[in-house]
């Protein structure tokens, strides 16, 4: 029985820090939305073309996550 919880407790860390993974992410999108649409730190055009590619590229990341997170499920079910 200990093996079993083993596995389940090990299950719970991981989402746990997935889950904690996905909601900093999206906040740090929300963030760099927010700071470009204010003109926060933003002097030029490369500036502006840097903070969206790190806003697309949080958001690549976050997709991937979610895809790999829903392949997941569909394996299980």
């Amino acid at each position: 029985m200990g093996r079993i919880y083993s596995v389940l407790r090990i299950s719970e860390i991981m989402k746990d820090i997935i889950s904690e993974i996905i909601g900093r992410v999206k906040t740090e999108i929300k963030d760099q939305a927010e700071a470009v649409t204010a003109g926060s730190n933003i002097n030029s055009f490369d500036d502006y073309k840097q903070s969206v590619g790190t806003i697309q590229g949080l958001q690549l990341a976050l997709d991937i996550v979610n895809e790999i997170l829903t392949e997941d499920d569909e394996d299980n079910s």
